[in-house]
């Protein structure tokens, strides 16, 4: 009876391969995608049921490929060679994405928010970053400078004007993630954003934006901070970005 389940997974996987290399992945649905990477670190088990299951815990392929490490192993069946394999596929496709973004100038609000949306992927909620900009619109470095959503203008101040002056730039752009996926500025965040802006402006650092990022979405709110307007949506760039998008 094992040696027949051996040969029905064999025969299965065999399929799944010749389905892959004739038509790609667009065939294929999100657990089949699963499943056919977890030949790499299931070598001889029928992946199907785990596949099923791990989509059934976190909601689609994405959120799977995005899992932290931690939280894949508590699924039953996935052991630390299936967990690391996953984050790093994710991790890996994730590079290879921001350094494709970096290589080009950030002349356009989508390319800015493509490239902070694909930076916060995987990322737990809470994390405050800065994307550091040179003259000509290229990311030079990008930073995480918290990972408890504490805007704290007068430490993150001297934070990114020593990282300022590190890659020799004067133009950076504040990002925080949200995990409630409201994307509305508390009043704390425009509060601090603009004492933020203040205190930079200062050291002679050009805050160009602050976005609040979650998952595929971003909205921009340095405007909205620095006229101290709390009511309503954010609905355009700062003055400073549309400024350095026209160059």
């Amino acid at each position: 009876m094992a040696e027949k389940n051996a040969n029905i997974h064999q025969n299965h996987r065999k399929r799944l391969r010749e389905r892959y290399e004739k038509y790609g992945l667009e065939s294929f649905e999100e657990h089949n995608i699963l499943e056919l990477l977890l030949f790499r670190s299931i070598p001889r088990a029928d992946t199907n049921g785990l596949a099923h299951e791990l989509i059934n815990t976190f909601g689609s392929l994405y959120e799977v490929l995005c899992a932290p490490y931690e939280e894949l192993l508590k699924v039953k069946g996935v052991g630390p060679a299936s967990a690391s394999l996953i984050r790093t596929v994710f991790d890996t496709a994730r590079e290879a994405n921001l350094r494709k973004l970096a290589a080009m100038p950030i002349d356009s609000y989508p390319r800015l928010a493509m490239y902070a949306t694909e930076w916060f992927g995987g990322k737990p909620a809470g994390v405050v970053a800065v994307l550091l900009l040179d003259e000509g619109n290229r990311i030079v470095h990008t930073g995480t400078l918290s990972a408890s959503h504490t805007i704290r203008e007068a430490s993150y101040a001297q934070a990114i004007a020593d990282l300022a002056e590190k890659f020799d730039t004067r133009r950076v752009v504040l990002m925080h993630n949200h995990e409630s996926g409201i994307m509305k500025p508390s009043d704390e965040d425009l509060y601090l954003t603009k004492q933020l802006y203040t205190a930079l402006r200062e050291k002679d650092i050009a805050l160009m934006e602050h976005l609040i990022v979650h998952k595929f979405d971003c909205i921009p709110i340095l405007d909205t901070a620095v006229k101290q307007s709390v009511s309503g949506f954010p609905t355009v760039l700062s003055e400073n970005m549309q400024k350095a998008l026209l160059l």
